[in-house]
């Protein structure tokens, strides 16, 4: 089942990445993308992190998704 966007806030960038709440029905994932990919991103379109993050965010979120149907999460269940 797709994830859908939970809230519009998110935290971030941080050493981390960005931290952002993605939900399952009434279940809220917790999802992240790395500093690493946000700075590669970055790099190439002359955006800052959150730039990139806020710009690119669909995207982010639906490769958020497909991971989280792929069964790749975190011991937690986060994404």
């Amino acid at each position: 089942m797709p994830l859908e966007r939970s809230k519009e806030q998110y935290l971030g960038p941080g050493l981390e990445g960005v931290r952002f709440l993605m939900r399952d029905g009434t279940r809220e994932v917790p999802c992240r993308v790395s500093l690493e990919a946000l700075t590669d991103r970055g790099n190439a379109t002359g955006l800052d992190e959150s730039g990139v993050f806020e710009t690119y965010r669909n995207e982010i979120e639906q490769a958020a998704s497909a991971k989280y149907d792929r069964g790749q999460t975190d011991h937690a269940g986060g994404v």
